[in-house]
């Protein structure tokens, strides 16, 4: 005799087919642009491209430590820590549901832009909320070509693209202070600064929101005859405070622009885009970061007038994306 049993109701509204698939793991959206500007988007997958769970080294890099030590002591002395560069590593899935052709063309314009030997591209994260955070970064392998049946197939791919990462903190983005000398004697927008006929002077506080130093870049509108940029900070490993001091020595009209540029590698000064302004540098000038927190900031403008204005432009820099 046959077993009866209750036949199970299915609502009407899930009757209409296979869910779609919900992502287990979802990731941010992650983008490549290659050193021309073109970019590749990973996270796309209505064309054909998704970020797959197990990326690795989105977040801190590893540190040299340089120690001492001294006989008859246990222990040593930590007198120095570096970050080091990274490598960053995305699986990322391929296809292409019209033709294999498609699925070719597609991979291949990847291949292209990711040739290392045009220098290095920028690597994008973009949170659900619209933050972003950038890293500079270059291809190192993962597309050599694997034709295994877990790998690839007819018109669908699987790499783990390796990507090497000279800074490794990640960049947020750009932050700007504007100061100007104006007829109620104050800087503005922030926090008032005094002025005089033949200068501007006053602190101001920038806090840096990044987890390590952020290197300024300062324009400075004439007429001036001489600027003082001076950062007043506390050593973290000694608890001392420290003065660092940026003076130009020179005359400029109206129609002048200084530029400082105070980041690593590219430490610039320069007049009107062109002339060399480091011999003009005082002795004592040191191209000083922000560091993270506040900083308080000293600006001197002798020479200045009310169309005189200093700008700071900055970009935090993370030790996470």
């Amino acid at each position: 005799m046959p077993i009866l049993v209750p036949s199970v109701y299915v609502p009407p509204e899930e009757q209409s087919g296979v869910p779609w698939p919900k992502l287990i793991n979802p990731m941010p959206q992650v983008s490549f642009t290659d050193p021309r500007g073109v970019t590749t988007v990973f996270s796309d997958w209505e064309n054909g491209w998704l970020l797959q769970p197990g990326a690795k080294g989105l977040d801190m890099p590893q540190y040299a430590f340089a120690t001492d030590e001294s006989p008859g002591i246990d222990g040593y002395e930590l007198r120095d820590v570096r970050a080091q560069g990274k490598e960053i590593i995305l699986p990322v899935a391929l296809w292409a549901n019209d033709s294999r052709q498609a699925y070719k063309e597609r991979r291949r314009r990847l291949i292209n832009s990711l040739n290392p030997k045009r220098g290095v591209g920028t690597l994008t994260l973009t949170e659900p909320d619209g933050a972003t955070r950038t890293i500079g970064a270059y291809y190192t392998g993962g597309l050599e070509g694997d034709e295994s049946l877990d790998a690839a197939g007819e018109r669908w791919c699987i790499n783990a693209l390796t990507f090497g990462v000279p800074s490794p903190f990640w960049i947020g983005g750009e932050v700007t202070h504007n100061w100007k000398a104006g007829s109620t004697e104050e800087f503005f927008p922030f926090l008032p600064l005094l002025v005089g006929d033949s200068q501007v002077l006053g602190e101001v506080v920038v806090t840096n929101p990044g987890d390590d130093f952020a290197y300024p870049v300062w324009t400075i509108k004439g007429p001036a005859t001489a600027v003082t940029l001076t950062n007043t900070r506390t050593d973290l490993t000694t608890g001392q405070q420290i003065v660092d001091e940026l003076t130009v020595n020179r005359t400029i009209s109206g129609t002048d622009t200084i530029v400082i540029d105070t980041r690593e590698r590219r430490q610039t000064a320069l007049l009107n885009g062109s002339v060399n302004l480091w011999p003009d540098l005082s002795d004592d000038s040191v191209m000083w970061p922000l560091e993270e927190g506040d900083n308080q900031l000293n600006l001197v403008v002798d020479g200045s007038t009310a169309t005189t204005s200093v700008s700071m432009t900055y970009q935090p820099r993370y030790l996470a994306s």
